[in-house]
């Protein structure tokens, strides 16, 4: 579970109205479009981004690590001043989330937002070695690279000044530094 504070009333209502909806879309209880059957359902309008008749798709097929259909202009949509440093603040950041179903969409789109960002980007490596290798090793380095876990961030992380990150970590709560807590990146360094 991640825990996340509200900064003003109106966020905290904002948070709680969210929460109470994703409540009752998982259990059931929101509105289904009876039209189309009962696994399908009415999504708020302001959560829409539409579509424009004839628009032609990316991607036909949703395939693992794919981009779903439509989410580029999503993306576009989302963070269309995502380089403008003036609108581009904490906030604008704060509000925007983008939800999915696989850790390999999310780490796809990760990779469409980073790249429509300016300035330089820096790749950081995981530690890859072995502190008690009495064993050997049980298995292979690049085997051990590869793994997409979730709450773990993947081997290779390519970051950029002014990126949002997500603290994976209760640090310190009482700063408000837990689990969930978002961030920008203001300098990188060697490690």
């Amino acid at each position: 579970m991640r825990v996340r504070t509200a900064a003003t009333s109106d966020s905290a209502a904002e948070m709680a109205a969210f929460s109470e909806y994703l409540l009752e879309v998982g259990e059931g209880r929101h509105e289904v479009h009876s039209d189309l059957g009962n696994d399908y359902i009415k999504i708020p309008r302001d959560m829409l981004i539409d579509n424009p008749a004839g628009d032609p798709d990316e991607d036909e097929e949703i395939r693992p690590g794919a981009i779903p259909r439509g989410m580029r202009r999503m993306i576009d949509e989302m963070y269309a001043d995502i380089n403008n440093s003036e609108v581009a603040t904490d906030e604008y950041f704060a509000s925007r989330t983008i939800l999915t179903t696989t850790n390999a969409i999310v780490h796809r789109i990760n990779e469409a937002v980073a790249d429509r960002m300016t300035g330089p980007a820096r790749e950081y490596v995981s530690t890859d070695s072995v502190e008690d290798d009495e064993d050997g090793n049980l298995f292979e380095q690049e085997v051990l690279n590869s793994l997409n876990i979730s709450g773990i961030p993947p081997h290779k992380l390519k970051l950029k000044k002014g990126m949002p990150i997500i603290m994976m970590r209760n640090l310190n709560p009482d700063l408000g530094l837990c689990n969930g807590t978002r961030l920008r990146i203001v300098e990188l360094k060697d490690h």
